[in-house]
């Protein structure tokens, strides 16, 4: 009887390391796949290309492929006080949403969140606004899940979600390292996280810096 006795609980505690390790993996896939809930199986190029307008994602912000297909598009609703914008997919369908905080605080944010639930997470600015740094906190809910980290005047930085680096952003160059355009920016994104999640980060910041930078 002791001998099936410990065999149970060996058993009960191998189910419940089980049950332990799913819960861990579900609350990190979640701070990962916040915003349409799938994950990338693969690294993946994403290119931002400004046309107009006063920022990254103003009336024709197009988010392409490495080979030129529309991924994403921006529809910026700029009559609205918080300047709401719309995620689309090459389909056309609503992805997400973000906008700033509309009433003015500390640490300035903006938030990014499902087209039922705007303020699902959040970026906001981290210390004192310098053009100079990109220095952010990203939220999901009221925990912060990641950063924003590098040199927003070079355009160059990271994004880290649960302590790894899932993002790099850097200007557009040519296979000699000069500048092609200085309106597109590259994203690389690693596997296993939310495409349209850090697409939305990269607005945020954009929006949040653009204000400061005297551009």
């Amino acid at each position: 009887q002791q001998h099936h006795t410990g065999k149970k609980i060996r058993r009960t505690s191998q189910i419940s390391k089980y049950f332990s390790f799913q819960s861990s993996n579900t609350r990190n896939m979640s701070a990962l796949t916040p915003i349409s809930g799938t994950a990338s199986s693969g690294p993946t190029t994403l290119i931002f290309k400004e046309k107009r307008g006063p920022s990254l994602s103003g009336d024709s912000g197009k988010v392409k492929d490495a080979e030129g297909n529309t991924v994403y598009s921006i529809d910026a609703h700029l009559m609205t006080m918080s300047e709401r914008r719309t995620l689309k997919d090459a389909s056309g369908a609503d992805v997400g949403q973000c906008r700033r905080k509309k009433t003015p605080g500390l640490h300035p944010t903006y938030y990014i969140g499902t087209m039922d639930d705007d303020k699902k997470c959040a970026v906001k600015v981290k210390g004192l606004m310098n053009i100079t740094k990109c220095d952010a906190d990203i939220y999901l809910g009221d925990t912060v899940v990641g950063e924003a980290s590098g040199n927003w005047r070079a355009k160059s930085y990271q994004i880290n979600l649960q302590g790894q680096q899932v993002a790099e952003v850097k200007r557009k160059t040519g296979a000699m390292g000069h500048l092609l355009d200085a309106d597109s920016y590259v994203m690389e994104i690693a596997p296993g996280v939310d495409t349209a999640f850090v697409v939305m980060v990269v607005i945020a910041l954009d929006e949040l810096y653009h204000d400061n930078s005297g551009n």
